[in-house]
Order: structure tokens, then sequence, then C-alpha cells
């Protein structure tokens, strides 16, 4: 596989107007200090950045929440805010997809419970979610994980086979989600918040997109 074009999803909602479009997906953390992280917002903050880098690269950069190609660098909050449903980012991945030559790739964070309140919890790391582990989709998740390692200060957890993801069942070329640290712990939360570490997300990620841009 020649990977010449990615479809970006940055799921759950972003902010508008300073409310948080996503019932969940945030944590308050009441100790060691006040900090608060919200998931859709830190999605669009990696999304934004890698956007540029494959832009930049030459590779086809499709925005499967706002349905259409993006041609120039976007800021975060320049991207679509609104909880877009499941259903609708896959169709509209789908009727991007380029048989053969197209990656879709979902950008998330972890949690742990359902709770979003709390104190920092002590579980930390990333891992990366694949329908089946094997062929490119086992590459590229073996490759994030090395990346993971090497070049940003996530703990790189493991490799997982999920079936039930809608993401991974329901797209109609190789998919992958990564789930980037946990926000519910708050060393893992201020890095994702951070622009170093959305940015050492962001190349990691172009790092295991690269290796099949030319194969």
């Amino acid at each position: 596989m020649r990977i010449e074009r990615v479809i970006l999803d940055y799921g759950h909602g972003g902010m508008i107007d300073g409310d948080y479009q996503t019932a969940g997906k945030q944590y308050h953390f009441t100790s060691p200090e006040e900090f608060s992280f919200y998931e859709g917002v830190f999605n669009r903050g990696v999304a934004s950045k890698l956007a540029t880098l494959l832009l930049n690269a030459g590779i086809e950069v499709y925005d499967a929440v706002e349905g259409a190609f993006m041609t120039e660098h976007l800021p975060a909050n320049a991207l679509e805010q609104t909880d877009v449903p499941l259903s609708t980012r896959v169709r509209n991945a789908n009727r991007a997809n380029k048989a053969g030559k197209t990656l879709y790739l979902s950008i998330h964070s972890n949690a742990l419970g359902t709770s979003s309140t709390g104190p920092s919890m002590n579980v930390r790391g990333a891992s990366v979610f694949v329908y089946r582990n094997y062929g490119v989709t086992g590459e590229l998740a073996a490759t994030m994980l090395s990346e993971y390692t090497n070049n940003t200060q996530l703990r790189a957890r493991k490799i997982v086979e999920n079936k039930r993801f809608y993401v991974l069942r329901k797209t109609s070329m190789p998919a992958v989600l990564t789930e980037n640290g946990f926000f519910v712990n708050i060393d893992d939360a201020k890095y994702l918040s951070s622009e170093c570490g959305q940015w050492d997300i962001a190349r990691a990620h172009m790092n295991m997109i690269s290796r099949f841009t030319s194969s």
C-alpha cells in the first residue's frame, strides 16, 4: 500500500463560544491542582498540526468531520467544532476513499471510568486500536508504538484489536485509531494540552504515515 490520502477524524465536539460541545470526554482535576482537559479540543489541536505536516509532504488530506478536503493550514479553532455523529464521519470518509491509497486515522485520548471530575489517576500511556493486527494496519500500529517511545513523552502501552469500534469496522479502507495518553492523569493531560506535546504527537503520526508514502 502506498498512502496518498489521509482521512482525518478528530472526533467529539470542540468549543463554540466557550462551551464544550460533548457531554462527556472531559476531565476536571481536583488534585494535585485544578486543571481542565477537553478531549475534542486536544483532538483538533493534533489534527490541525498533522494536516499541516501532511500537506507540506504533498499528501492529500480529507476532513471526515467537515466532509471536505483540506487545502491549507487551519488552526484548531477553525476546524469544525460541532459534535458530528460517527455515522456521518464514516460516511464522509467512505465517499473520499481512494482505493488502495487511503488511510483513515482517528485521533483520541483515553480515559478510565465515567467521572468527569476528580483527582489525578495513576493510569498513563498510549495505545493503538485496529480492526485486525496484521498486514498494513498491523505495521502501522507497531510503527506508532515505536514512535510514542522514541519521539513523545507518552508511554507506549499496546496494540488492541477491536472489532466493536464503529470507525474501525465500518470504514472501507485501512483504519487506525490512536488513544494518545490518558486525560485522567494530570501529567498526560498537561502534556496533551501543550503545543509541544501536540506537535510531538502530530510528528509521531506523520512518521508512522511516512513509512507508507513511498512504497
